[in-house]
């Protein structure tokens, strides 16, 4: 866990090599689509209630969407430097440390690799050649790949595969979201080798997509040492197509091409990640044409300084749709948030249209439930709806002070803010007011980071707001399910557990598409948290690039060619 200048709270998981960063954050940005690096706001006075926040709004620029990376082809060019902007120094350049987003995006999928390779969708071969589920389901058995070697030379096999592994199956380790899809393996051991089973405790096709996710580490070097003080804390050594080649510390790091790569090799001669807190002068050497790839405009840049004008040709606006998305943990221990009439009652609250716009530049979207096949619709923005959903569940004012109230006490809830951030408070003050209207009273507390987090841990809390980065395909259970590693809320459900058995149960993404749908329904319908938006994010783009992927909003690297 990380927090930084907006007290954000972070849990960096692993990336899919397809995905290239984070696979699963649970954060909080101030709802505003993009504004990691934005400083928190001084303090001004709050705006009247029905004020436009933004009195003119520009329409959204045109902008260009990036295919998925199995439908882009293998590149015949060869050459050139590719330069991304990195927005801050890592830590480290550990994989596995869910605790900077920014090693992630250096490393993932570029110099670590997986067993498997999910980008289409589908389970293909990655360090894995072939993988087989006994009868009953309750064993994995993974065949790694021959003349595969780590960028030390040494070869890849059982060993480095165990070596990652194990830790991760560990109570306490420090990459909780990856232990959190790794949650249906009980252990691991080797057969021959080339061979590793993988013994579940039930039967579950979320244990093989996990490995889709845990990047796998040279045991040579971290078998037996806390990763943080490994060599490949500094100097990482994977077997992608890109090998570590230098890092000049508060300047750029650089990986290049790796010649010898068993699979296709990258077409590009080197990968430089300039680092570059500064996201005007970033834009701006972006439009200059010293940065290729800008991989998030702040939204303070949105959509004025992404005018097709400004551009000059030298760059293309792109939009990603992202599995990022926000709501309301809910505590379910305390009355009446356990009540789902009362939680669909406060869902209908938020004034999502209105913010989308006015607030987040278009570039939210709004939802009544998580975005696991599509975006669900929110809830309509009506008051009279809302109070009389309160009157026909029973909560009403019985002593006629304005309040309504449960068994004779008053209905008063308590909403943690994170500090100093102004996008959120906005939002959340006009939540409060609106809840007012009905009888409600929710109570606005600003905590950093770290208290926000704690409370979140020990129940203290009625209502926090977080963001969740969602996957494709992901488990469901790690958020909602009644032992999910960040089901804060304690919610349960046996419908919800029902379905999300159907979902282990089916053998790849397609199959368990619609039970994912199916899930989004009941959670939409039950509002275990309160959902709020589902996020794009704005990208820049030289021209002279070309092979670019994403998955969600997470660029794909591994086929870019350049014009020379």
């Amino acid at each position: 866990m990380r927090v930084n200048l907006n007290n954000t709270m972070i849990f960096v998981g692993q990336a899919r090599p397809s995905r290239i960063a984070l696979a699963a954050v649970v954060v909080w940005l101030g709802l505003c689509g993009g504004c990691r690096a934005k400083k928190a706001a001084p303090t001004v006075a709050r705006p009247a209630a029905g004020a436009d926040l933004t009195p003119l709004r520009l329409p959204p620029p045109p902008a260009e969407t990036l295919p998925e990376p199995a439908a882009v082809p293998v590149p015949t060019h060869r050459g050139g430097t590719l330069r991304v902007h990195l927005d801050a120094e890592p830590a480290n350049l550990l994989p596995l440390a869910e605790s900077d987003a920014a090693a992630a995006q250096v490393t993932g999928g570029l110099v670590y690799e997986t067993l498997l390779d999910c980008r289409d969708g589908s389970y293909r071969p990655g360090l894995a050649e072939s993988w087989d589920v006994s009868n009953d389901g309750m064993r994995l058995a993974v065949r790694v790949r021959s003349g595969v070697h780590w960028h030390d030379h040494r070869a890849f096999g059982v060993l480095d595969v165990q070596a990652t592994v194990e830790p991760l199956l560990r109570a306490g380790t420090d990459a909780p979201v990856l232990r959190a899809e790794l949650a249906d393996v009980a252990s691991i051991e080797l057969v021959t080798e080339r061979t590793v089973r993988f013994v579940l405790k039930r039967p579950s096709d979320f244990a093989l997509r996990a490995l889709c996710d845990v990047p796998m580490l040279p045991d040579h070097l971290v078998r037996g040492v806390r990763p943080e003080s490994s060599p490949i804390a500094r100097q990482p050594i994977g077997t992608g197509p890109f090998r570590f080649a230098g890092w000049e510390h508060g300047k750029r790091i650089r990986l290049e091409r790796v010649p010898e790569y068993w699979g296709s090799p990258a077409a590009i001669d080197e990968i430089i990640f300039d680092l570059d807190a500064d996201a005007v002068r970033a834009l701006n050497r972006t439009r200059r044409g010293e940065i290729d790839v800008l991989p998030r405009v702040l939204d303070v840049h949105y959509p004025e300084q992404v005018e097709p004008t400004t551009l000059h040709g030298a760059t293309n606006l792109i939009r990603l749709r992202s599995r990022r998305y926000s709501f309301l943990v809910v505590n379910h221990l305390h009355y009446p948030l356990s009540d789902p009439r009362f939680r669909r009652a406060l869902a209908g609250l938020w004034d999502r249209q209105r913010f989308a716009g006015e607030l987040h530049n278009d570039l939210a979207t709004p939802i009544g439930g998580p975005p696991l096949e599509g975006d669900p619709p929110p809830p309509p923005f009506d008051r009279h709806r809302v109070a009389t959903a309160l009157d026909d569940a029973g909560y009403r004012d019985t002593d006629a002070d304005g309040v309504r109230d449960h068994l004779g006490r008053p209905i008063r809830l308590t909403m943690l803010e994170p500090a100093g951030n102004r996008p959120f408070h906005v939002e959340a003050h006009g939540f409060a007011l609106e809840a007012r209207k009905v009888g409600v009273l929710v109570d606005l507390v600003p905590a950093d980071g770290a208290t926000i987090l704690a409370r979140l841990k020990h129940g203290e809390f009625d209502l926090v707001p977080m963001i969740w980065e969602g996957a494709p395909d992901e488990d469901p259970a790690t958020l909602y399910g009644s032992g999910g590693a960040f089901n804060f809320g304690g919610y349960r459900s046996s419908a919800l557990e029902a379905l999300i058995d159907e979902a282990r149960g089916a053998a790849g993404a397609a199959p368990r598409a619609p039970i994912l749908a199916r899930i989004a329904r009941l959670l939409g319908d039950d509002q275990p948290a309160i959902f709020l938006y589902r996020y794009d994010v704005p990208a820049l783009v030289a021209t002279r690039v070309h092979g670019l992927a994403a998955v969600g909003d997470r660029l794909d690297f591994r086929r870019v060619w350049l014009d020379l």
